[in-house]
């Protein structure tokens, strides 16, 4: 209900105005009843004589004192005057309603409905008896106003009228909380709360529903346009993402969707922070909340794992997230990690893996300076595979081949030569153990069927690599057979291809790369470029290579045999000795001086004489030859003339279940050892046999599922691991648990009670 005041002020003509001080509460109901009484509205508004120029008090007051109204109808109500005064400041609205107070407006009774000044208002109304003693103002009971004002870009696109014409409005229009304008004035005096979004980023993080990214990850550039693709999309982050493709797919292809510098490459990265929450790969979100800006983002993917120590409870999980993660990424961009991990080299090889031939080559090169570490099961599962002790079963030097192959392995990979180990090639060199083994040739003229069977020649395969051969045979669910053999001396190709030319069906290749590594300019090593085993890996990947090959093959049912020979291997113990004989020899020594043609009274003491050669069956050299490139062959070591006849065909396709039987129940016996029984779901053959710590244990069986081994060599009660075979096939890796009788009968004790 209007005051008696403002009524009385109405009723007849005053000729200076009246201050109606009100606040939010009051501002509507009192705007309406003068409305009701027939007092007209004049809105500050109306004297911005441009959208974004503020109104003129002057142009207000001269529009009442030259306007010719009818006295009847000379009743006026201000409005917009009191908030435009607080936008301009404290003294600016003393002054003027200082000003305004003593004014003379003709006739017109003009009523001052002032919001947002109210302190300025009362002190002037306090400090003048004169409008208290005329009744010319009026302080409603609350005075508070709520008012805030957002100052908006224009480019935001929020405001879709620009100006503070169009501010003035909404409050004149009785705004009383946030109003948002977009204009170039100064409202820094301001008596309400002003608020700037002039960046894109401030813009887009009051403006856009659960925005919680921070200003550090994008540019001033990459934000303005966010904003105005956001603004194209309703201002809806998910929509926006969805025109340019964007969705959880990101987090596994992640290299695609970050490599460059375009605004798309930002993006996803903005996703990714967007939707850290969603992120299941571990590795990947605790990047994402560590990353600050897009640049670092890759960096940070590739070398974030540094920051853990293998110990971490958090480490394994990580380093395997990081994996999956990084799997796509070139190797220019894994240089970033290698240098990374070089700070720490006590904990660098646990952060290794095997995606790329730069991290192989690391791992190798650390294990060439560090010795082998248990971190290679996980970081280079086929370098790992390939050091595993491989058990000889051939009828003859089953156990020296079993020891001196793993020895040599150790010794190549560390690079480093064994003085014992080289007195053992020494003492074998005089005994001419080889000659003991069937040659290759006959191995290869009792294969059945070889119409039907692929002959891949792996040229200087040696028996180096069976355990990783047959790491891969089982992984691709292929049955395998090997015959240890050995090559014609000297171990060189033409004295050895004849069973490769002689090979009677159609389907044969040869595989040159292996032995184009070893010692060829083409393989791409040079010992004196880098002594470090490095080679290894591409080693490697040439026999998965080949084993890939023969899954296919028989699995498309081309060949029912793929039969894997070799002309030789090779010695990389030869170069490391780097042992030139000191020796005049009639003739030029061939294969990097590992052989020389014949020639009468050669007294060096490790020597064999074959098809009119004199061959070197220690780790020496003949002088007049160029030096090997990183292995070598020519020589009579059982690294380069033991090969391998690998006969591969295809496994039934059925799933091994293989469990000990009793587990609780295996008891030691200081004289006996232990008896061991596994269930074997599916057998090819009763050929089944166990192996531990390099000895190999036949097993018994009465119904063909049921095999008891007896293991007379355990003599100590601890936890054991055995590899199953079936044939010679692995068929699984089985753990057990052997008690000591004392525990037994402690476990029996502890059950009565």
């Amino acid at each position: 209900m209007l005051c008696n005041e403002v009524l009385n002020y109405i009723s007849s003509a005053k000729g200076v105005p009246f201050f109606y001080v009100v606040g939010d509460e009051d501002y509507a109901s009192v705007l309406d009843e003068l409305k009701q009484k027939g007092v007209s509205v004049v809105r500050m508004s109306d004297f911005c004589f441009k959208d974004d120029k503020f109104p003129s008090i002057d142009e207000l007051i001269d529009n009442f004192r030259t306007s010719d109204i009818d006295y009847r109808d000379n009743k006026f109500v201000v409005i917009g005057l009191g908030e435009f005064l607080a936008i301009k400041g404290a003294m600016f609205a003393d002054k003027e309603l200082r000003r305004l107070k003593s004014t003379t407006l003709g006739t017109a009774r003009v009523i001052l409905l002032l919001r947002g000044v109210s302190e300025q208002a009362c002190r002037i109304i306090e400090d003048d008896s004169r409008m208290r003693s005329q009744n010319r103002a009026y302080i409603s009971d609350n005075i508070i106003t709520n008012a805030r004002i957002m100052n908006i870009a224009p480019e935001a696109g929020l405001v879709k009228d620009v100006g503070i014409k169009y501010l003035l409005r909404k409050l004149e229009d009785g705004a009383c909380e946030t109003v948002n304008v977009a204009t170039s004035l100064n409202m820094k005096e301001s008596l309400f709360p002003v608020t700037s979004l002039f960046d894109a980023y401030a813009i887009l993080n009051t403006t856009i529903k659960g925005f919680n990214l921070k200003n550090e990850i994008g540019t001033n550039e990459q934000w303005s346009r966010l904003l105005k693709e956001a603004n194209d999309a309703g201002r809806n982050l998910d929509a926006l993402f969805d025109r340019f493709y964007i969705d959880d797919s990101v987090f596994d292809n992640l290299h695609e969707a970050i490599t460059g510098i375009e605004f798309k490459n930002w993006l996803a990265f903005i996703y990714c922070k967007y939707h850290q929450s969603k992120i299941a790969n571990s590795y990947l979100r605790y990047v994402v909340e560590k990353t600050v800006n897009y640049e670092d983002f890759k960096d940070n993917i590739l070398t974030m794992i540094v920051s853990f120590v293998h110990t971490d409870p958090e480490f394994r999980k990580m380093y395997d997230c990081r994996k999956r993660l990084v799997r796509e990424f070139p190797e220019e961009d894994i240089a970033v990690f290698l240098k990374a991990n070089e700070v720490d080299p006590e904990e660098s090889i646990y952060r290794y893996t095997d995606n790329t031939s730069y991290e192989r080559k690391a791992v190798v090169k650390w294990v060439a300076h560090h010795g082998i570490s248990d971190a290679i099961e996980y970081v280079y599962p086929a370098l790992a595979a390939y050091l595993k002790k491989y058990t000889f079963t051939c009828p003859v030097l089953s156990k020296e081949l079993t020891e001196y192959v793993y020895a040599y392995k150790l010794q190549k990979v560390s690079n480093k030569l064994n003085t014992e180990f080289v007195k053992t090639v020494e003492d074998y060199a005089s005994s001419y153990l080889y000659a003991q083994l069937p040659t290759r040739d006959s191995a290869i003229q009792s294969i059945q069927d070889k119409k039907n069977a692929y002959l891949y020649w792996i040229d200087a395969l040696g028996v180096e690599y069976l355990s990783y051969i047959e790491a891969l045979a089982k992984k691709k669910g292929l049955s395998i057979h090997i015959d240890i053999t050995r090559s014609d001396l000297p171990t060189i190709t033409k004295l050895n291809k004849q069973f490769f030319d002689n090979w009677p069906g159609e389907m044969k290749y040869k595989e040159q790369m292996l032995d184009d590594i070893k010692h060829k300019q083409e393989g791409g090593y040079l010992f004196t470029n880098d002594e470090d085993p490095i080679h290894i890996p591409a080693e490697l990947s040439v026999i998965e290579r080949a084993i890939n090959t023969a899954a296919i093959e028989l699995t498309m049912r081309k060949c029912r045999s793929f039969i894997i020979a070799s002309d030789h291997g090779a010695s990389r113990l030869a170069v490391l000795k780097k042992q030139e004989i000191p020796y005049e020899t009639d003739t030029k020594g061939e294969h990097s001086g590992r052989c020389c043609a014949y020639f009468e009274g050669c007294d060096v003491p490790y020597k064999v004489v074959e098809n009119n050669y004199i061959v070197l069956s220690d780790y020496g050299r003949f002088k007049k030859s160029r030096a090997a490139n990183v292995e070598v062959h020519g020589g009579a070591t059982l690294e380069e003339v033991v090969v391998p006849v690998i006969t591969l065909t295809l496994k039934k396709n059925v799933s091994v279940q293989i469990k000990v039987v009793q587990p609780d129940n295996i008891i030691l016996d200081r004289r006996k050892g232990v008896s061991l029984t596994l269930y074997i779901s599916e057998t090819s053959s009763n050929n089944i046999s166990v192996v531990l710590d390099d000895k190999r244990y036949a097993g018994s069986t009465i119904n063909g599922q049921h095999f008891t081994f007896d293991m007379t060599d355990i003599k100590r009660a601890k936890d054991y691991t055995v590899d199953v075979y079936d044939s010679e096939n692995l068929i699984g890796t089985i753990k057990f648990t052997v008690k000591g009788k004392t525990a037994t009968v402690n476990d029996d004790f502890d059950s009565l009670f």
